[in-house]
């Protein structure tokens, strides 16, 4: 008989937690396992490549047609806002959503249960562990830096409350881990680490699958347009580098709330014709392959999906030592560590922009180094997980 799985996952717009819980989906044995996946919006770039064997349950997007104008109506009155400000937006899910969600898993029973991100799907998931045998909840991001999840939550005692119904938190990074068990330590034998799946062989086809040409060295960013990856720290050391005679293009894949700003001030440093947006690209690696540098100036991480996939594509990498990139980079040699000032991403990125036997060097570890990124091992560590 085969294993009944829930994934949970607010939604598959163009995030690297999005494109993992993909990549599981897409290499899971579906002779052994039935899969159901929850999302609280059915939207993302990533809905066309879920696998067909995968059944879908979405809130919004779901066509009840009273509950969207419910929720149009909260939106237009901010309320959502207003009850986060108030850090009652805890209490307002249980009552709100949590009917809903039941509803459409009324009379189901799970083997396993999985919560594939921080915040609002260990919420949901808080309401039916007892629908499975076995409960888990990935964590994607260092949360003793950046612990976004607790808006949705009354406090952090709520938030344990629920991370404590959980049989195992699955942590991407050893420094993910340390974070998770630093914050809240009765949690730490529940704690296990599984790498993301980085399927390179599919990284380095599709890399093929389109002629990217670039003018000048070229440094590629990959992310979310948001305040966690930093783009204004990449614009401040462009502007630097400009100003003392770099002549480098930024290419910027990603879509996210902060392209206007971030276009102004690209504008402001005139910098409109070398910091390029370039948008959300659903496959970036033909930009990264004909790139030279990958940067990476987040204040926060989890495992960094794309400095693995750079790796894969023997690109050199300049990163900010967060959690994951710290842990591949220091282990690979297959890139530069900077600190989150300015000076010393500015620094970075010169010393890698004039060295052109550094980069040599850098592009050989990471890919030696990408050969260990097995997909099946990982899956294999799944399975025995679920």
């Amino acid at each position: 008989m085969k294993k009944k799985i829930l994934f949970i996952i607010p939604s598959l717009t163009g995030g690297g937690a999005e494109k993992v819980l993909i990549d599981i989906l897409q290499n899971m044995d579906y002779s052994r396992y039935e899969m159901t996946l929850f999302l609280e919006f059915r939207t993302g770039p990533y809905l066309k490549d879920i696998p067909a064997p995968v059944t879908v349950h979405a809130v919004h997007g779901n066509g009840d047609v009273r509950f969207e104008r419910t929720w149009n109506f909260f939106k237009k009155i901010h309320l959502f806002f207003l009850l986060k400000k108030l850090s009652l937006y805890g209490l307002f899910h249980k009552w709100f959503y949590k009917p809903v969600f039941t509803r459409f898993l009324k009379g189901q029973e799970f083997d396993t249960i999985i919560s594939f991100m921080e915040g609002v799907s260990v919420k949901y998931h808080s309401y039916i562990v007892d629908k499975a045998k076995r409960n888990l909840s990935w964590v994607h991001i260092d949360l003793e830096k950046k612990h976004w999840s607790l808006v949705f939550f009354q406090n952090a005692k709520e938030e344990l409350k629920c991370y404590r119904k959980m049989d195992n938190l699955i942590c991407v990074s050893e420094d993910v881990k340390q974070s998770v068990e630093n914050l809240y330590p009765s949690l730490s034998d529940k704690c296990t680490v599984v790498y993301n799946l980085i399927d390179r062989g599919k990284i380095i086809r599709l890399a093929e699958n389109q002629h990217v040409q670039k003018k000048k060295l070229t440094i590629c960013m990959v992310g979310r347009l948001n305040q966690q990856k930093r783009y204004d720290r990449a614009l401040e050391a462009a502007r630097r580098l400009k100003q003392d005679g770099y002549d480098i293009d930024f290419w910027i894949l990603g879509q996210g709330e902060l392209l206007p700003s971030l276009k102004r001030t690209a504008k402001e440093y005139g910098l409109e014709d070398s910091f390029l947006f370039l948008g959300f690209v659903k496959s970036p690696y033909s930009y990264m392959k004909a790139a030279d540098i990958y940067l990476n100036t987040s204040e926060a991480e989890g495992f960094s999906l794309t400095v693995c996939e750079a790796f894969c594509l023997g690109l050199p990498v300049v990163s900010t030592a967060t959690a994951g990139p710290k842990e591949l980079i220091g282990q690979s040699g297959g890139g530069l560590l900077t600190g989150e000032d300015i000076n010393s991403i500015y620094h970075g990125i010169r010393q890698m922009a004039d060295d052109e036997l550094l980069r040599k060097r850098c592009s050989e570890k990471a890919l030696d180094y990408s050969n260990k990124f097995d997909v099946m091992a990982t899956m294999e560590q799944i399975y025995r997980l679920i």
